[in-house]
């Protein structure tokens, strides 16, 4: 009988003793992604962070690399979080995402004090800044807005254009709105921003641009409501080989232009450089 090798294991015997279908994942793989994102954007830049986005692939063992190699998690729903939970996943690297988050997963993000709660509309800031007093907790958000930039990918998988169903635009000064109601609640804490420009991204000049708009809203905030941006979350979206032609690029290919974007802007603006955040999540397991 054929053989199909897959680093280093029998792929049909394996199908024979587990049954099919059976994703095999390989561990060295995930490991040297998570080494360059240390080598190339962790320990290259400072006051950066890297979390894994884990809608790509997440099972308790996942949780465990993903722990063991210093990375955090964003999670997108509760059983994800109860997942990252179940192996003793640092909370505080925890990002919580959603767009139709239940009350009962905001109150478990909150009453197991998860590092972020991305807030993609303005009426999770009263369910969070209520949620939040409940529990006599504190709780740090982000919000994610939409751009407004087109990228390179199908447009089913596009998340940052001005029409996009995640988080809140940047027209009409709606983003404006909802920093100060957030910046009104005791039991909230605005860190900063969050944007996702899409998914299977093979062009970094959609990122530039997005640094940008992103950059100059930071400093309207700043002259309009005194409103300092601690962070900023560029998303992931790093796209991956397929078919064809498509290559998965270096991680510095995106890094690197988001990071240098974000220097000269904040230099040419006066702007104190925030934590920059990524989350690459099909690119550390596809």
């Amino acid at each position: 009988m054929t053989k199909f090798i897959f680093v280093g294991c029998d792929t049909v015997e394996l199908a024979r003793k587990y049954g099919t279908p059976l994703y095999v994942m390989s561990e060295d793989y995930i490991v040297d992604r998570c080494r360059e994102i240390k080598d190339d954007f962790l320990e290259k830049y400072d006051n950066t962070m890297a979390v894994y986005a884990s809608k790509a692939f997440l099972t308790k063992e996942m949780a465990r690399i993903i722990k063991r190699e210093g990375l955090g998690m964003d999670v997108v729903s509760g059983g994800e979080l109860y997942t990252a939970m179940a192996v003793n996943f640092p909370m505080d690297k925890i990002v919580f995402h959603g767009n139709n988050k239940s009350i009962d997963e905001i109150r478990m993000a909150v009453k197991n004090n998860v590092g972020r709660i991305v807030v993609d509309n303005i009426s999770e800031i009263d369910l969070i800044g209520s949620i939040a007093s409940e529990c006599n907790k504190k709780v740090g958000i982000l919000f994610r807005v939409t751009p407004g930039v087109e990228t390179h990918t199908h447009r089913y998988i596009q998340t940052g254009q001005v029409d996009s169903k995640f988080g809140i635009p940047l027209r009409g000064k709606i983003i404006n709105k909802a920093v100060k109601k957030a910046m009104n609640y005791r039991n909230i804490e605005p860190l900063g921003f969050h944007f996702h420009l899409g998914s299977q991204i093979h062009d970094n000049q959609c990122y530039i641009i997005a640094v940008k708009r992103i950059v100059a809203l930071m400093e309207e905030l700043k002259d309009e409501l005194g409103y300092i941006t601690k962070e900023l979350n560029t998303g992931g979206g790093y796209g991956i080989h397929y078919r064809g032609e498509e290559s998965r690029k270096d991680l510095s290919y995106f890094t690197d232009a988001i990071m240098n974007t974000l220097e000269e802007e904040c230099s040419k603006y006066q702007l104190h450089k925030p934590l920059v955040i990524i989350e690459p999540g099909r690119w550390i397991v596809g």
